[in-house]
């Protein structure tokens, strides 16, 4: 295979991933994509930093496997343990939420007065945190653990009552901090976006990073010679560790009309992810 023709990986706990690759279709049209959503597993944000490591360097493997020429890793949480370990030992370049996600919201706020809204894992790591206090000391920062809304998410679970009073529970704490930007720090709760700026007012910039973690995948392919420009349509391949008829569901969610080559590969069986494996050293 053409080096420029390998396809891009994808890694996300489960399907908040594809908020990423929605922004991959319209940045980067023509490269191929190989996406993998550990949905048996997720979510990710109440698991040890031991779990969350091993997870992704799993999830990590099978994607090396289909011969991928970039890794990103969609996820917050595993992007919070894993990145660093990634970034060190595989082969190819690795590209992750976090800096992306610090750097647009470090961009977006005036007051200096924020808030983080993740998984309590990544709440728990502080990576945000640590950016933020680092770089810009002057700043106040309030994370918000949000454990139940990647699983919320995952269920289908967005129009419902009793979601806006969950998001009410774990938000309205927010609303007299005076913060001017928050960053959704999960790539699922995009889709509950609407329900999050309602509870925090309109005045508060919310920010997701998937638009710049495709731009900087297309820096990268194109100062690497390696960028695609097939005259076909791309062709698109969906991993999920569980449940393929559900993940397929919400897959039509983020491409209900396409014009490109979709595969969902039924791959229920956790111990084949396990068997995919690599040695990382």
């Amino acid at each position: 295979m053409m080096a420029n023709s390998r396809p891009i990986g994808v890694f996300d706990s489960g399907v908040g991933g594809l908020t990423v690759l929605r922004e991959i279709e319209q940045i980067l049209p023509r490269e191929d994509v190989v996406y993998l959503g550990d949905t048996a597993r997720m979510p990710y944000g109440n698991k040890s930093p031991e779990t969350i490591v091993r997870y992704t360097l799993e999830g990590a493997s099978f994607l090396l496997d289909k011969n991928i020429k970039l890794l990103i890793v969609a996820c917050h949480t595993a992007s919070s343990y894993g990145i660093d370990i990634l970034q060190e030992q595989l082969p190819i370049p690795v590209i992750g939420v976090i800096q992306p996600g610090f750097e647009l919201l470090m961009q977006s706020t005036r007051s200096m007065r924020i808030a983080i809204l993740g998984t309590e894992a990544t709440i728990r790591s502080k990576v945000y945190q640590n950016l933020i206090e680092e770089h810009y000391p002057k700043a106040k920062i309030f994370p918000v653990p949000c454990p139940l809304f990647a699983p919320m998410i995952e269920e289908g679970l967005v129009d419902q009552v009793f979601t806006k009073q969950i998001v009410e529970h774990y938000l309205s704490c927010l609303r007299n901090k005076k913060i001017d930007a928050a960053l959704l720090a999960c790539t699922h709760y995009p889709l509950i976006r609407s329900l999050i700026q309602e509870t925090l007012g309109e005045n508060v910039q919310l920010i997701e990073p998937a638009r710049v973690c495709a731009e900087q995948a297309k820096e990268w392919l194109v100062s690497s010679s390696l960028a695609n420009f097939q005259s076909t349509p791309p062709r698109y391949e969906f991993f999920s560790t569980d449940e393929t008829d559900k993940f397929k569901q919400k897959m039509e969610i983020f491409f209900p009309v396409r014009h490109v080559s979709v595969f969902l590969r039924d791959w229920k069986s956790v111990n084949n992810l396990k068997s995919c494996n690599q040695t990382f050293t």
